[in-house]
This record gives C-alpha cells, structure tokens and sequence, in this order.
C-alpha cells in the first residue's frame, strides 16, 4: 500500500478540483439544495466500497458515527454558503488553516496528540496569515467579508470541521473500518439533509429539480468528493490527524488559491498567493 502522505496529496488535489467546481456551482444555487443534492447521489457511490467494509460494529460506534454526520451537515452548509458569498482564493484558506488549528487544539485535549513549541508558533502564523487573506490593514474590508455574519459562519464552520475530524480519528484508533464509516456516514448525511430539506425548503422537489438543472457538475463533485475522502481516511487511519490535516489542508490551500483565484479573476491574487506560501512554510513547520 501507498505511505499515507501520498493518499493525502491526491485527496487534496481532487478536494481542490471539487471546491472549484462548486465554487462556479454555487454561484446560481442554494447552499442547502446543492448539499442535499450532491450529498444524496454520494450516497450509492459509497456503496461501491461495500466488498470492504465490516460492520462487526457497536452500537456505541455507531451513535458516535451519527453525531459526525450532523456535524458533516452542518458543515456542508455552512461552506457552501462561505464559497458562495466569498471569494475562492479568501475562503479556502480560512476554511483550511483555522480547522488545522482547532483540529490541534482538540487533539491535544481529547485524543491526547502532543506538539512542540515550533510547532505551536506555526498555528500562530496561520492565524496571522488567514487574517490578513481576508481583511485589509486599513479601514477597508476586502472582497464583500464583512466582520459579522460571514466570519462568524467560518469561524463556526471550522471549529466544526475540527471537532468532526477529530472524532474520526477517534473512531478509526477504535478500529472502526474506514470503509463501513465512508458508508455509515454518507448514509446518515444524506437522511440529514432530506430532513432539512423537508422542513426548512422545497422538499425533495426542489432536490430533484436541482439535481435536473445541475446535473453533470453534481455528479462530478459527488464523484471527486467521495474519491478524496476515501484517500483522506487511508491517510487517517494510520497517521496522526493533526500532522494528516495540515498536510492536506496546505497543498489544498495552493491549488484553490492559484487555479480558482485565476478562473474567477479575483482581486489581489499576488498578495493572496504570498500569504498562501507563508502558510504552506507554517503548515510544513507544524507538521515536522
């Protein structure tokens, strides 16, 4: 089998071809009909796995899985109204830099993961760097962030992305098959958002509709989603999540930053594309 570090560069290369893809999405659809869209075709993908999986699993096991999967919707969400509402090249590092550090910090405290004081003042670079992507030194708020409402869903929305993969982690150190999880998982995820659906929007109309009107970059976001996944968890399992994640999260980072910031023609890519190196350098001192 292939050393962990390479499933997590393929998982972020196809991870960045997808968030790409569902930046260009997003910019006529609901967040939460493209999520329940794309959630629910992901499902029968999964099920291409089943030959792996072993569900020689607790009940216990499996009600940790179910919380991670509302964690799962809820960060769906959230993200897609983030890359709706925000520039690509701003969003994408954010949405990577700030789940990296409470990622650490709830590893440190809940799965007993140490780091060093190197690596402490790297996250500290990653909080400065990932401020700077997204304000102005002056008075000024770049690229339509306001200091409200949208910070507040990414700051929400990485706390938690790092509280579900932290519990990943935890599961996969119970030896839970990664496989049986992909598949629990997405199952769980995709009941979610029917019922949000139902509740709160059109119902499973307004899915099929713009499962119809979107059909061919659906599809292939389900597809890339559930490929980069599975290549994330082979890297998860065996390796220490925090030094996975930011691994991840960093080479992500360029590809978003370079190719979607030219794609979408956003404002100030040069300076973005520094401060994506200086979180590249950070990340790379964090996990050495």
């Amino acid at each position: 089998m292939l050393a962990w570090y390479y499933f997590v560069l393929i998982s972020s290369v196809l991870m960045g071809i997808s968030t790409i893809i569902e930046k260009n999405t997003l910019k006529n659809e609901h967040a939460a009909a493209y999520s329940a869209a794309f959630t629910i075709i992901i499902l029968p993908l999964s099920l291409i796995f089943l030959p792996f999986a072993n569900f020689h699993i607790t009940l216990y096991e499996v009600a940790i899985i179910y919380a991670v999967s509302l964690i799962s919707t809820s960060t769906y969400v959230l993200s897609a109204r983030a890359y709706r509402h925000g520039n690509i090249s701003i969003t994408s590092p954010l949405l990577s830099s700030l789940p990296v550090m409470f990622t650490v910090l709830f590893a440190f405290l809940f799965i007993e993961e140490r780091l060093s004081f190197i690596q402490y003042a790297s996250i500290a670079v990653l909080i400065i760097s990932s401020y700077f992507m997204v304000f102005d030194t002056g008075k000024n708020v770049q690229n339509g962030y306001k200091r409200g409402k949208y910070v507040a869903i990414l700051l929400l929305d990485s706390v938690l992305m790092a509280a579900g993969t932290v519990i990943m982690k935890y599961l996969f150190d119970l030896n839970v098959n990664i496989f049986t999880y992909l598949i629990l998982v997405e199952y769980f995820i995709a009941l979610n958002m029917v019922l949000v659906m139902l509740f709160r929007y059109g119902g499973l109309g307004e899915i099929a509709a713009n499962i119809k009107r979107y059909k061919v970059p659906i599809l292939a976001i389900a597809v890339l989603t559930t490929l980069y996944r599975v290549t994330y968890y082979l890297a998860a399992a065996p390796a220490a999540i925090g030094l996975v994640y930011t691994l991840r999260n960093s080479v992500y980072v360029l590809i978003t930053v370079a190719i979607g910031g030219i794609l979408f023609s956003e404002k100030k890519l040069a300076f973005k594309t520094i401060l994506s190196a200086i979180i590249i350098v950070a990340a790379y001192a964090l996990i050495s």
